[in-house]
């Protein structure tokens, strides 16, 4: 797979145009993502183009890319919500959101309170020596 952007397209003042980005997205998972213009179709040839919040999360289909950044191995929720896989091998689950940070794991016990340990004596400053 080789997708590239698009070329990058100034306006008279010599200001880029700004782009939109697209996900190709395969069984939850971003596979790829390119840049075009909007007046451009999705640039991944026979992936079907994706409705926000109805993104399949099983085959292949293309995502326009609207908020947060979209990056290669972003995990891809029903939403259309992208999110870094942080150590998640696997597709999201159809009632899982993106925007959690991992799998549910249990809450680490607190330490006990402690007493605080005793501080040593402030020192005088300099210009006022001990009596």
């Amino acid at each position: 797979m080789d997708y590239k952007d698009d070329p990058i397209i100034t306006n008279a003042n010599g200001f880029a145009l700004p782009r939109i980005a697209w996900a190709l997205v395969e069984d939850g998972t971003v596979r790829a993502v390119a840049h075009t213009y909007d007046d451009r179709a999705a640039p991944f040839e026979n992936a079907p183009v994706a409705v926000v919040g109805k993104v399949p999360l099983t085959g292949r289909c293309a995502l326009k890319v609207t908020g947060a950044g979209a990056m290669i191995g972003h995990l891809v929720d029903r939403n259309g919500n992208v999110s870094a896989s942080g150590g998640r091998e696997a597709a999201l689950g159809p009632e899982m959101a993106a925007y959690h940070d991992a799998w549910p794991a249990p809450v680490a016990a607190a330490a006990s309170d402690a007493e605080p340990e005793e501080l040593p004596p402030e020192l005088p400053p300099p210009d006022q020596p001990e009596e």
